[in-house]
């Protein structure tokens, strides 16, 4: 019975001789068969589920709770089951999603709006972020998954699952069948397996098949891919032509770009030997303050290319000024300035002495000549170009972090498990928590007035959360406890010097 119990009643009355019984939980009515699970069994494997959990998981809450819980076999059987109700479930709601994301574009095109009206399924070019994602941590994952999200609407719009593991392989391989039997075998075999190169090229074979199947799943044409500034997978799919007549264009992310920035400058620092204690050195710190500038150039001037180079050289221009030879003029003007030069010239002021602000950004006359050329090639034109759009990938890394809390990282699961996971993740990330009630139907669990309530509840939480996060004090005041949280950190990593390290003592 599981987690189900059943209740006797019996009057004690010789006389009488009445008994009564019933479970604790209804059977699942799908069929007119009377041996179906009862409704508590597949709910407790189905919260397993949503809490990223397993059957020794449900194990120990049965331990805890003292009652039997149900054997590993049965648990197999629910999770199956609820596994191909998941992934029916997110197939569903990706042509939902293809719906929405159509009438979207139709919004902003009288020829796509029309030709809707008209009752057809019009071609439509659509931009995307796309990014690839592992189970494990390294290049060494047996599963990844690349995923889509539609740009305009902030939807995933389609994604893709990659194996190199089928557990029945594995399986029979440790039997040692013989050639023949294993042949055979082999025919009638659905194998998991899909992907049968290095897992780091599991990004860029999803990416391929993602934009290669566009036009014949959805009628879309993904002609921009938003993507890391040294992904592979825009050059597979250039290589692909997915779009005969259509070329697929790059859009690069600001997040991306800001860490390539961070990257170079440190890289920078630690071969040249441009760091350490000094005035004008490139310590961490100024690193910060640089990769911080860059990204504030290209976000505080977009869609405007000549700005944002203005704005990037801006910032080394402004680090390497001394009272004698100043270089603030191309420092934004006004009062708001982040330039106190400038800040100060706005209020009629005579401005401070260069020397008062060497210990924040100066640099070396020296120095600043040595990151002329990631300069250079930061702010080339066609990779601002590439950025104009303001995008980032976001998007991708939240629904990235989502996936995995359902089928940790630190954890085996497989194949099924981690389509179920995706699947569900991409359902409540495109359409809230009340996607669970298409899962629960499909399985034919009664949906009771406490689980609508709930779910409710979150998503509630949730928009509440979205739109405080999105206020600009909110950013603001979250950015400066993390700046300030972060150089404590640098402030008592000084302090202690070198007390951990492989082979340091």
């Amino acid at each position: 019975m599981g987690f189900a119990s059943k209740l006797k009643l019996c009057c004690r009355s010789s006389s009488c001789g009445y008994t009564k019984s019933k479970f604790s939980s209804p059977r699942i009515q799908k069929s007119n068969c009377s041996n179906v699970a009862f409704e508590i069994n597949t709910k407790m494997v189905l919260y397993s589920h949503e809490i990223g959990k397993g059957f020794t998981s449900l194990q120990t809450f049965s331990s805890v709770l003292g009652i039997s819980g149900i054997s590993q076999r049965a648990f197999k059987d629910h999770d199956n089951k609820i596994t191909d109700c998941e992934v029916e479930s997110g197939e569903d709601m990706l042509y939902r999603t293809a719906n929405a994301i159509r009438q979207a574009y139709a919004e902003t095109d009288d020829d796509i709006r029309e030709a809707i009206e008209r009752g057809e399924n019009p071609l439509i070019d659509i931009s995307v972020s796309y990014d690839g994602t592992w189970q494990k941590r390294g290049f060494t994952s047996l599963y990844g998954v690349g995923v889509c999200i539609d740009l305009l609407t902030g939807l995933v719009v389609d994604f893709d699952i990659r194996s190199k593991y089928c557990h029945a392989c594995h399986i029979q391989k440790a039997e040692s069948m013989n050639a023949t039997d294993l042949a055979v075998w082999k025919e009638q075999h659905d194998c998991c397996t899909n992907h049968h190169k290095s897992s780091k090229s599991m990004e860029q074979d999803s990416a391929v098949i993602l934009w290669n199947r566009s036009v014949a799943k959805y009628n879309f044409r993904y002609v921009e891919m938003l993507s890391d500034g040294d992904s592979s997978a825009f050059k597979a799919v250039l290589e692909s032509k997915p779009y005969a007549d259509k070329a697929v264009t790059k859009l690069d992310c600001i997040n991306h770009a800001h860490k390539r920035m961070g990257t170079a400058l440190r890289k920078l620092a630690k071969e040249s030997h441009l760091g350490g204690r000094g005035v004008g050195r490139l310590t961490e710190k100024k690193c910060d303050s640089l990769q911080n500038f860059y990204r504030g150039a290209i976000i505080d001037n977009i869609p405007d290319v000549s700005k944002m180079r203005n704005a990037v050289w801006a910032g080394l221009y402004h680090s390497m000024s001394t009272d004698t030879e100043h270089h603030h003029r191309q420092c934004p003007l006004g009062e708001n300035s982040w330039c106190w030069y400038q800040q100060a010239i706005s209020l009629g002021q005579h401005p401070d002495s260069h020397s008062n602000h060497k210990a924040s950004t100066f640099l070396s006359l020296e120095v600043a000549h040595k990151l002329i050329p990631i300069y250079r090639r930061m702010s080339d034109e066609s990779l601002l170009q590439r950025m104009a759009h303001g995008g980032t990938q976001n998007n991708n890394e939240s629904l990235n972090a989502m996936i995995w809390t359902r089928c940790p990282k630190t954890s085996f699961m497989g194949l099924g498990r981690v389509k179920g996971s995706v699947a569900r993740a991409v359902s409540i990330f495109n359409a809230g928590a009340n996607e669970l009630i298409n899962v629960m139907n499909k399985m034919h669990i009664d949906v009771s007035y406490v689980t609508l309530n709930n779910l409710k509840k979150v998503n509630d939480k949730r928009i509440i959360q979205s739109d405080t996060t999105s206020q600009e004090d909110y950013r603001k005041r979250r950015k400066t406890v993390s700046l300030t949280r972060f150089e404590k950190v640098r402030e008592e990593l000084a302090k202690d010097g070198n007390v951990y390290g492989a082979g340091a003592h």
